[in-house]
């Protein structure tokens, strides 16, 4: 899942550092795809200090979220039907549609969110930006990060540039997507095919409209 579907789980929560915790593992992983760290590894550090265990509580949260949404029918049928309208588009180039079917979905989701009004992207962003920094900095810390200003960095322009509420736009998802695909191949496609896979996208959207919100109500019975 992506930020949004992750945020959605706290969407009501008052607790900064429980949700800056819930997406952490993707923001240290776009800061630095080489940052691996294992926090239950370390809980003991984390007992007896509140908002270090809130961190910790949206960290496990997290991980247990991606899980359950990774073992759903829903997951696979959907990155299945993605994979089929996108693959003949991506013909030519080295993108796996596997890859960008998985991805694709994640984006979806958010995008339904935003559409939806189920959520609003602005306190999401209110929420990491009032999470305690010296706590966050002690965290990573102590799950044996010796340097953190790369976390801080990305962090800040994350928040900087609010772009998870621009997925309101499907036009804005394939950009998103194609943007993500260049991290890890070098690739040109063609403009037709790029308008191509945004109308997959856009009737792909539209097909989860009536379904979607039964894998948030799933998640949501466990975590």
């Amino acid at each position: 899942m992506n930020f949004l579907s992750h945020y959605y789980f706290n969407r009501y929560s008052r607790d900064p550092e429980l949700v800056a915790g819930c997406v952490l593992p993707d923001l240290l992983r776009n800061a630095d795809k080489s940052a691996r760290i294992r926090p239950e590894q370390h809980e003991l550090s984390f007992l007896h200090h509140p908002r270090l265990q809130q961190l910790y509580a949206g960290w496990q949260q997290h991980i247990e979220t991606d899980r359950r949404f990774h073992d759903l029918p829903f997951f696979y049928e959907y990155t299945h039907r993605l994979r089929l309208v996108l693959g003949p588009i991506l013909e030519g180039t080295p993108i796996r549609a596997s890859f960008l079917s998985h991805i694709a979905l994640e984006l979806l989701l958010d995008h339904r969110l935003l559409v939806d009004q189920v959520l609003d992207e602005e306190h999401f962003y209110q929420c990491l930006e009032a999470a305690d920094r010296p706590t966050v900095d002690r965290f990573l810390h102590l799950c044996g990060l010796s340097e953190t200003l790369f976390f801080f960095e990305f962090f800040d322009a994350f928040n900087r540039a609010r772009y998870v509420g621009r997925y309101r736009d499907v036009e804005q998802v394939g950009h998103a997507l194609l943007n993500i695909c260049r991290r890890l191949w070098d690739f040109q496609l063609p403009e037709a095919h790029r308008l191509r896979m945004v109308e997959a996208l856009e009737t792909q959207a539209h097909g989860l409209a009536g379904e979607y919100m039964k894998v948030f109500d799933e998640i949501e019975n466990f975590v």
